[in-house]
């Protein structure tokens, strides 16, 4: 061996490498990004000669055939059967993950399997000599997606035990994004396909096209015009004509931008990566290099503009550039470039622009006269509220609190992550006014109003092409001062409940939601995810066969088929009032939005009584609490107690970073501590005894978690059904405590001792679930 060989990286340094990969991955908006990703990092990150990523082949007969093979120099494709025959057939057959010490000793093959076999032709091919060899199944929701192979570790030392996790990490990430991006067959980005169906190229060059980019590091745009000759012009209206619009070519317009775009800075274009080309009859018309993905930069350029409509035409990347280039280098030569790179919008760039611009006499005579006008914004202003709102939710914030202090300090952010506030940058003081400004414009509020609470809704795209929405509040504060407040809201899309509830909770909640009528109640704090456990049950129920109705404040969670409806009680539009009307519109199931009422309270329990079934929430600390709020509202208890079929109460616990969580052995004494608060049933229910081997987890802190030790929330639940005993106690007006005994006795577990379930199953750690629960 050779002893001047590199050591391994630290474990520390591969987790932060490791982490950058991930990233470009995840972040890659085509198949393209993807390939250059790994190019980029793999090899580096694994500390590997080689790598191989197969993909199974969309045929009949199924096989492995390369999608991605480093260092790159062996460009022929190379297909395998999935069989015993290899070890990339082998690991696609099996399952299994298979680290190999020598891939050309035979006894060592055998030993695995005896069909196993390693072709030495590849190595005289490619001029290589396969040493160890490190393979893992790319599988996706049980289904087979490829194999990646890592092969020689550079230290030569052999794969250790570590890095078969470390593989599997990489095989499970590569899965979601092959399955986002390839959808399993697919090799090509969609809009490439009308290059084969006009003639300019065929399937097979395409794909190879496809490769060359992919390991030249270089657009597949670049290499279809250089290696294939495809004219730029035939290939910028073939692309075009998939956007259902025209080629421009950038290279024959030229105008001076502020003379027909006097009220707004090129340099918002350029960071945009638009190009505005005309404004007339009300119409401005803007060339994209990605119609489809800026859409939403498009609509601000209209409302920036005050046009009634945008024309969008197709441009090059390149092109783009350079037109801006010219523009610059042609009427403002004294003004310093601005790179368009990505990294230019990062926190810390846009505040410097902006410090820099503050300093400067022309800036802020310009931010003076801009106050009284209201609407200006600074271009760096433009993209620092860009990046506040992708930042947050790429780093899964719920919520983005702006702060000002007047002329005093500047303005701070702060975004909610994970149920706790976190700084994470500051705004200069004499710009944040421009910022609110900015986010009011967005949300269609009326940017002179600074008196009055308002709210609206904002819908963003990000840079990655993800739309999201947020809800916005203006509060006015001491001093003149206004704070915003963003609520990120959920995926559009309802968790399937299966994936939210424990198996236990499960079932006994599926049984009651499934009945015809009655009424189920979600209960628990704001933030508790209520809602998203409501929009799960109705997915579960949401049939052709029902008819659904829906009252909320606000409509986060939209499901196809259900009749959503947005209360608004500035003009009477209550939930009662909702309900009232829902009772007149033939509903099977009804989802109120909170029981805020007596008069809510009642319809709901009317409704159940009349054969529809009622879902709503309320704010309570546990399910008998429950019962006992809403008999205080006078509700008739005989009713109330026909009518109910259970109470759900739950919380979100901060669940241990998966990164980074220590496993120790706890000593006796906190062993006991967590028996004595479960309770008698805990070796019924959990069954775990003191010994040697036992392990928890806490908290240690790592880059992905932004080192507090935590990542993500998941719910802890309390289920409380009905028994004919329970039913008496309620119509008697039973106490809190002995209604939560009957449910006890009737095999309710209570939050606690569903958070200690946590915390054995290695998810969370005591002192989170004691900070959402009481004993």
């Amino acid at each position: 061996m050779n002893n001047n060989l590199p050591d391994p990286p630290s474990e520390l340094e591969f987790e932060q490498n490791y982490l950058n990969l991930v990233n470009a991955i995840h972040s890659a908006s085509s198949p393209n990004a993807i390939m250059v990703g790994l190019r980029d990092q793999i090899l580096d990150v694994y500390q590997v000669e080689m790598a191989t990523i197969f993909l199974v082949a969309p045929s009949p007969k199924k096989q492995l055939v390369s999608w991605l093979v480093l260092p790159g120099e062996f460009l022929k494709k190379i297909y395998l059967p999935i069989d015993q025959s290899s070890i990339a057939g082998y690991v696609a057959f099996s399952g299994e993950i298979l680290s190999i010490a020598d891939a050309y000793d035979q006894e060592e093959l055998r030993s695995i399997n005896p069909a196993l076999r390693f072709d030495a032709n590849w190595d005289e091919q490619a001029n290589a000599r396969t040493r160890d060899v490190l393979a893992a199944p790319i599988i996706y929701r049980n289904t087979l997606l490829g194999v990646v192979e890592l092969i020689n570790t550079r230290h030569e030392r052999g794969f250790a035990e570590r890095d078969l996790q470390r593989i599997r990490n990489l095989a499970e990430t590569l899965a979601i994004a092959l399955y986002n991006n390839l959808r399993i067959s697919r090799k090509v980005p969609l809009k490439f396909d009308c290059l084969v169906k006009k003639r300019l190229i065929s399937a097979k060059e395409l794909d190879r096209a496809l490769a060359i980019a992919a390991q030249e590091k270089v657009e597949l745009e670049t290499i279809l015009i250089q290696n294939f000759r495809i004219a730029k012009s035939d290939l910028g209206e073939a692309l075009a004509s998939f956007y259902d619009t025209r080629y421009v070519d950038l290279s024959k317009i030229d105008y001076y931008p502020k003379q027909l775009f006097k009220s707004i800075n090129i340099d918002y274009f350029r960071a945009a990566s638009l190009a505005p080309l005309a404004l007339t009859d009300n119409t401005v018309v803007v060339a994209a290099m990605d119609p489809e993905e800026q859409i939403t930069l498009i609509h601000e350029v209209r409302q920036v503009l005050r046009a009634a409509k945008a024309e969008v035409l197709f441009a090059f990347r390149d092109e783009i550039e350079a037109f801006w280039k010219r523009i610059k280098e042609t009427y403002y030569p004294d003004e310093a470039t601005s790179s368009l790179s990505p990294e230019k919008s990062s926190f810390a760039s846009i505040i410097e622009r902006i410090e820099v611009e503050e300093k400067t006499p022309s800036s802020r005579a310009a931010k003076d006269s801009s106050d009284k006008e209201e609407g200006i914004v600074d271009r760096p202003v433009l993209l620092l509220v860009d990046q506040i709102i992708e930042k947050a939710y790429y780093r899964n914030a719920s919520d983005i609190h702006i702060e000002p202090y007047g002329t005093e300090h500047d303005a701070e952010v702060r975004y909610r992550i994970d149920g706790a506030c976190t700084d994470v940058l500051k705004i200069p003081k004499n710009y944040v006014r421009q910022v609110i400004a900015r986010l009011k414009i967005l949300a269609d509020l009326n940017i002179a109003e600074r008196r009055k609470p308002q709210d609206g809704k904002i819908k963003f795209t990000t840079s990655r092409g993800k739309e999201i929405e947020l809800r916005v509040a203006t509060i006015p504060t001491a001093n003149s001062n206004e704070d915003i407040v963003l609520r990120v809201l959920a995926d559009s899309k309802p968790l399937p409940l299966q994936d939210i509830l424990p198996p236990r909770i499960h079932e006994a909640f599926q049984e009651m939601i499934v009945k015809p009528y009655g009424i189920v109640l979600v209960v628990g704090p704001t933030g508790s995810g209520k809602t998203t456990t409501l929009h799960s049950a109705l997915s579960a129920i949401n049939t052709p066969q029902k008819k659904i109705w829906t009252a909320e404040d606000p409509v986060e969670i939209t499901q196809y088929r259900l009749r959503q409806v947005q209360v608004k009680p500035t003009i009477g539009f209550t939930f009662a009032a909702a309900m009232r009307a829902f009772l007149r519109a033939d509903p099977d199931v009804i989802m109120i939005g909170e029981m805020r009422d007596e008069e809510t309270a009642k319809m709901a329990m009317e409704a159940s009584l009349t054969g529809h079934l009622v879902f709503s929430t309320l704010h309570t600390n546990s399910a008998p609490e429950t019962i006992v709020r809403l008999l205080d509202m006078g509700i008739d208890t005989f009713n109330f107690a026909d009518s109910l079929l259970g109470v759900l109460a739950q919380r979100l616990v901060r669940t241990l970073c998966d990164k980074c969580k220590e496993p120790y052995h706890p000593d006796r004494e906190e062993y006991d501590h967590l028996l004595h608060n479960y309770g008698v049933l805990f070796f019924d229910h959990i069954n775990v005894f003191y010994s040697d081997n036992l392990t928890l987890y806490r908290a240690k802190g790592c880059p992905a978690c932004n080192n507090s030790g935590y990542r993500g929330r998941r719910g802890i639940y309390e289920l409380m059904g009905t028994s004919p005993r329970l039913k008496k106690l309620i119509i008697k007006r039973a106490t809190v405590s002995e209604l939560k005994e009957e449910a006890i006795s009737n095999g309710m577990t209570v939050l606690l001792q569903e958070g200690i379930h946590l915390v054995f199953d290695g998810k969370t750690d005591y002192n989170q679930v004691m900070s959402v629960c009481s004993q």
